[in-house]
């Protein structure tokens, strides 16, 4: 009887041993999913940091992008005010020289009839 006693109390110890090592080990393993659950955090507010940040980057070259093309439009748009004032004023100088030209022309025409009257007019008075 001693020694089946003996025999339980070695195999109490051993179940004793066996759990205080499997509380050990689910410890450890619920430390460890505590760091895994931590560290998964941490990576994803860094990564949402990193894509608030490209956001803001993309943002503002977005914006840059948006300013340069409206300065290119209003550059190109005050080149074409200054070309049409250009073609403006052309037109205007030829206009003017056209109307020169046609009081000319008229004058002339004016002094050709005049004269092909007054031919007509010495060869019937002569």
């Amino acid at each position: 009887m001693a020694e089946l006693e003996a025999r339980v109390t070695t195999l109490e110890q051993q179940v004793s041993n066996v759990m205080t090592k499997l509380d050990m080990f689910i410890e450890e393993s619920r430390e460890s999913r505590a760091r895994q659950d931590a560290e998964i955090r941490e990576l994803r507010q860094r990564q949402e940091a990193d894509i608030r940040e490209m956001r803001e980057r993309q943002e503002a070259a977005q914006a840059k992008h948006d300013a340069d093309m409206h300065e290119m439009n209003q550059r190109f748009y005050n080149k074409f005010d200054d070309m049409n004032e250009k073609i403006d004023a052309k037109f205007a100088s030829m206009d003017a020289k056209i109307d020169s030209m046609g009081q000319h022309v008229r004058n002339m025409s004016i002094v050709t009839i005049i004269g092909i009257a007054a031919m007509v007019v010495a060869v019937f008075l002569k």
